[in-house]
């Protein structure tokens, strides 16, 4: 446990007013009751807090994902109880490592406030799935499988939704990938292939 993590601030006193600052919460990450509790709860495996735009983002390990879901699901004052998205970024150009990070979009539906959870994980690696959590993550898994080739631990039925299931060109949302496939096309009323056309991205100086 780090030094950071060990000396926790004061606890947030919860009170009718405490969520009375829109739809995320409080601006402050030290004042979020979510934050604290997940610190509080996972030291290990939180990394830190971030507020972009009144908008609160806690990143945590990949492994305990699923751990960190569940508790701001079934604790008694955050109560985070609907999944209303998860999907992933390719971050590549952008960080050595890791590439991506799985964003979920958690809403307390009791305490109508907003929260995300973050968690990098590098090409090959594996994500818990959230689907023993909420039983939305399955099609929502799926596509992040079909677009980016990340791969969920314990999914019940991991395979392509958007694509073919004998799709062989990759995986279409990698930043990496080229705007019209790897393979070589040829346009209707043409007879050379279209040229390849990637982008190309910069690391930000």
């Amino acid at each position: 446990m780090s030094e950071e993590h060990a000396q926790l601030p004061a606890r947030p006193k919860l009170t009718a007013d405490s969520w009375a600052t829109g739809y995320w919460g409080p601006t402050e990450p030290d004042l979020h009751p979510a934050v604290y509790a997940v610190r509080e709860r996972f030291p290990d495996a939180f990394i830190d807090a971030i507020n972009f735009r009144d908008e609160m983002t806690i990143r945590v390990e990949r492994a305990r994902l699923r751990d960190v879901i569940a508790f701001l699901r079934d604790h008694p004052d955050q109560r985070y109880n609907l999944l209303t998205d998860e999907t992933a970024v390719d971050m590549v150009r952008l960080r050595d490592t890791p590439r991506f990070d799985i964003v979920v979009q958690l809403y307390s539906i009791p305490n109508r406030v907003r929260l995300r959870v973050k968690a990098g994980v590098d090409d090959g690696e594996t994500v818990p799935s959230l689907v023993p959590v909420h039983a939305a993550a399955n099609w929502m898994e799926r596509e992040v499988y079909d677009m980016f080739g990340i791969v969920f631990e314990d999914h019940p039925d991991l395979r392509r939704i958007l694509l073919a299931d004998d799709w062989d060109e990759g995986h279409p949302l990698r930043k990496d990938y080229p705007l019209r496939g790897f393979r070589e096309y040829v346009q209707p009323g043409f007879t050379k292939p279209a040229p390849r056309i990637r982008t190309r991205l910069r690391r930000p100086q």
